[in-house]
Formats: structure tokens, sequence, C-alpha cells
């Protein structure tokens, strides 16, 4: 059985979390324009078979794109996807000076990425 937990995720929060997990990923993907950054998804979109930290792109793209502008966006987190994100957003923070809000806004995300649901370490019996 796979530990599940479904966060709710501010825009904000979500592309924040897309942008780490493109920097550990392929930071090439990341296209800097007039109007700030874009993601460019082409080669993940062609690809047949997606490793795993790819797939989480994928659902993080998806999530960006659904949230728009609504205050809180629910997402179901994997604890596998989890911990990647939080390895991800720690590794951004160390790229560099940050202004205050964002490493707050990180460091908050990684702790409520850490936090597991009841019963998340039992195993389901069939």
């Amino acid at each position: 059985m796979r530990a599940e937990m479904k966060l709710e995720f501010t825009g904000d929060e979500l592309i924040l979390m897309l942008v780490s997990l493109v920097r550990a990923v392929n930071p090439r993907m990341l296209q800097q324009g007039p109007e700030g950054f874009s993601v460019d998804f082409q080669a993940l979109d062609e690809k047949q078979e997606l490793t795993a930290d790819e797939r989480l792109l994928m659902k993080l793209r998806v999530a960006v794109a659904r949230a728009g502008s609504e205050a809180g966006y629910a997402l179901p987190i994997e604890k596998g996807e989890g911990e990647r994100l939080t390895g991800a957003l720690e590794r951004i923070e160390g790229m560099g000076a940050w202004a205050a809000d964002v490493l707050e806004l990180s460091r908050g995300l990684r702790g409520r990425l850490r936090v597991r649901p009841a019963g998340a370490d039992q195993e389901k019996e069939d």
C-alpha cells in the first residue's frame, strides 16, 4: 500500500515546487522570457517512459494549470513524492540568495511535505 496524503497548496507553492523539481531533473527545461520564466515540457511530452521525477513533474504541471487563481488546490502526494519534493526544495534554497518570503514559503512547504498521515507506516493486510 502506498502512503498518500492530500495537501492543499497555493498557486505560489505549486509553482515553487515545480521550478524546484525542474531544476533538479532538467534545468534546461526552464526558459527565461521577457515576462519571467516558462517551463518547456516538450521533451517529456515526447518520451514514451517517464522516470518517477518526470511523472511528478507532469503531475505538478497539471496541478498548476488547474489551480489557476484558486486560493487553494488539493493535491494527493505520495510518500516518495513528498521526499523528492523536499529534497528539491532544499537544493534550490542552497543555490543562491533568495528573498525572505520565498525562503519562508519553501521551508513551510518542506515541513508540510514531511508530515505523514495517521497510519501511513502501517501496511494494509489483505
